[in-house]
């Protein structure tokens, strides 16, 4: 399954560990996408090149969020075959044409070519078909997490080239004045705004959900991009559970000597 179906896609963030065995982890539980994170996360080069190879091979789609819109990572990311690219905190149209310039190719942008490499598995081929293909197959996300940026969301998603928005709720919250309360008539206000506008152009609206009732709410509103939490989050949930399920079994299997 691919997210430009439009059809419900569940993944998450990697955010620490960006590596083919955490690729493999994630595939074997029925990732629909990863996102790997070059804004917040420790990744490198070759480890981002590595984790979109094996995604790639296990047909999860691999996006990553680039630090910036002018960031080098944004095309090398593309170069390395990721599916599409992430752009944090973008408040305005502009900077939303920005990154198509930046991650497609000539007429719709300004992508340099780099062709019988990563991203077209290093195989030969007609040019023109390559372009056309690239720029068909790259989607950009871009994340709203101001009160500007949700503001504008109207008119970023009707950009054409411009695959969906992001709700990132602790961002906004924090640019918003009350940091953490996402449960906030103005958090809750901006989530249905980014939803809307997504309905209303036909793109993916997307958000991170660590709790079975953020899920809920969310996907009232429309979102029907979830990313469950994140690679440290996943982690210390199994530790959590798995520690909480020793110590109780123990204390159990005493209890009853």
């Amino acid at each position: 399954m691919s997210i430009r179906d439009g059809t419900p896609a569940f993944g998450s963030f990697i955010v620490e560990h960006a590596s083919i065995s955490t690729v493999r982890i994630a595939a074997s539980t029925g990732a629909d996408f990863l996102i790997f994170d070059g804004e917040h996360g420790p990744m490198d080069l070759v480890s981002m090149r590595n984790a979109v190879a094996a995604s790639t091979m296990l047909k999860v789609d691999a996006f990553v969020r680039v630090p910036s819109v002018e960031s080098e990572l944004l095309p090398q990311s593309l170069d390395a075959g990721a599916r599409g690219i992430v752009i944090p905190n973008v408040q305005s149209a502009e900077e939303a044409r920005r990154a198509i310039e930046r991650a497609k190719f000539p007429p719709a942008g300004q992508r340099g070519a780099a062709f019988g490499s990563a991203q077209d598995g290093y195989t030969a081929g007609d040019i023109a078909a390559k372009v056309s293909q690239a720029n068909r197959r790259t989607m950009i996300l871009c994340m709203i997490e101001s009160p500007t940026g949700a503001a504008e969301a109207d008119q970023i998603a009707s950009i054409e080239g411009i695959d969906g928005l992001w709700f990132g709720y602790i961002d906004f919250s924090i640019a918003a004045g009350i940091p953490g309360q996402i449960g906030h008539e103005t958090v809750v206000a901006a989530a249905e705004q980014v939803a809307a506008a997504c309905r209303r152009y036909g793109k993916r609206a997307g958000v991170m959900v660590t709790s079975a009732g953020e899920l809920a709410h969310y996907v009232t509103h429309g979102f029907d991009l979830l990313a469950f939490g994140s690679d440290a989050f996943v982690m210390k949930q199994g530790f959590s559970t798995g520690f909480e399920l020793c110590r109780s079994g123990f204390a159990n299997v005493h209890q009853q000597r």
